[in-house]
């Protein structure tokens, strides 16, 4: 008898909308006979935890029903307990959903969960280290970050409204600017940067099309790096980012690496896979850990 798929979420996120969409998963997964378990999350780090014992326990699979918070977190639990064997099937429920654009999941969970029932494929895709923290869709400092801080003081204001409210609070609120020494393996710069990204996925604070050649399973993270701009050209560039084709802009540079050394001589608002790890940092480490995680879609 097939044991039943988890299928992981968190109950607080976006208005409770994964909650929501958790018994649609569960009876689009049963009519193809796949039967699942809703498993609600308790609190932070709980999701890590039980994708972990999924994968410990031998499951072949399970679903991740949420945003990018929840994908990264379940997406850690399953690096973090290490056999490769158990696949995360992503359900997008959330705000921004960056990660499923770039994986190429249906936006509506419903389709998401037919694809699993038929015609999705597992592969292994590359996964991100920040000093020692998994992420899986991208890092950013500076701009981005900012705007995922806004966001998050509007979350009430489901999908793009929210990032569009924090990317309105950048604006009001001008955009830092600190001298950067990025070191990358080949390469190196120095200069004031106004945001450095390191991208696993192509898409961040669930407007901007941030790095459009990357790639999930390529071996190497896109380095997306901008010179201090004003808050002028912050909104005259910003439809080159939301439409991916600002990196022919002079103030916009970009590298691929393996590992990336970021050192700030002024605090900048950091986030992993649209999380906010701090408010100010000025220094971090990013490397990659190539076909690290199985995905299912």
């Amino acid at each position: 008898m097939q044991s039943p798929v988890p299928i992981l979420v968190n109950p607080a996120a976006v208005g409770g909308r994964p909650l929501k969409a958790a018994p649609g998963v569960s009876a689009v997964l049963a009519t193809a006979g796949i039967p699942s378990e809703i498993v609600v999350s308790r609190g932070p780090g709980h999701r890590a935890e039980a994708a972990a014992g999924a994968a410990a326990a031998g499951c072949a699979w399970l679903v991740a029903l949420g945003g990018d918070g929840t994908l990264s977190e379940v997406a850690g639990g399953l690096l973090e307990e290490g056999s490769g064997r158990t696949a995360m099937a992503p359900v997008p429920a959330g705000t921004g959903n960056d990660f499923a654009k770039t994986a190429g999941v249906p936006s509506h969970w419903k389709a998401a969960a037919r694809r699993l029932t038929g015609g999705a494929r597992r592969r292994q895709i590359d996964a991100g280290r920040l000093d020692g923290r998994w992420f899986i869709n991208g890092v950013g400092m500076g701009l981005d970050a900012a705007v995922a801080v806004g966001a998050d003081r509007h979350k009430r204001r489901a999908g793009v409204l929210g990032y569009l409210a924090g990317f309105a609070g950048v604006l009001r609120d001008g955009v830092a600017a600190p001298m950067a020494r990025i070191r990358w393996d080949g390469g190196q710069d120095e200069r004031r940067v106004s945001l450095v990204t390191v991208c696993n996925g192509r898409h961040v604070g669930g407007l901007f099309h941030i790095a459009p050649d990357a790639a999930l399973d390529d071996g190497c993270l896109n380095l997306v790096w901008a010179d201090r701009v004003n808050r002028r050209q912050v909104l005259r560039y910003a439809p080159r980012v939301i439409s991916g084709s600002h990196l022919s802009l002079a103030v916009a540079h970009t590298a691929l690496v393996t590992r990336v050394e970021i050192e700030l001589d002024g605090p900048l608002p950091v986030q992993a896979d649209g999380e906010i790890i701090s408010t100010g940092l000025s220094r971090l480490s990013v490397e990659i850990a190539p076909g690290a995680l199985a995905l299912l879609c």
